[in-house]
């Protein structure tokens, strides 16, 4: 089991994260908090030294429009893609 959670939080580094910090180019492998929330999974993901956040929701389940068209207003916030989680 923990082996399952440890493996599902490198695929998300890696596929999401890269090697490095995207504001402070930081090289160190930043936190990875897993959240289950009414039945969906958020990957919230922190740099360890300038505390850049990235948040992995599954989107395309999200039911409040406007939580959709408030992401998309947001001056300083990435959308993307990444592989449903399995």
């Amino acid at each position: 089991m923990m082996s399952q959670i440890h493996g599902h939080q490198n695929r998300l580094i890696q596929d999401v994260w890269g090697d490095r910090c995207l504001e402070c180019e930081c090289t160190q492998q930043p936190k990875v908090h897993l959240y289950h929330i009414k039945k969906e999974e958020i990957a919230v993901l922190n740099c360890p030294a300038c505390d850049f956040t990235i948040v992995v929701v599954e989107v395309e389940k999200l039911t409040d429009k406007s939580i959709a068209e408030e992401i998309k207003k947001r001056e300083n916030t990435l959308v993307a893609t990444h592989q449903s989680f399995p």
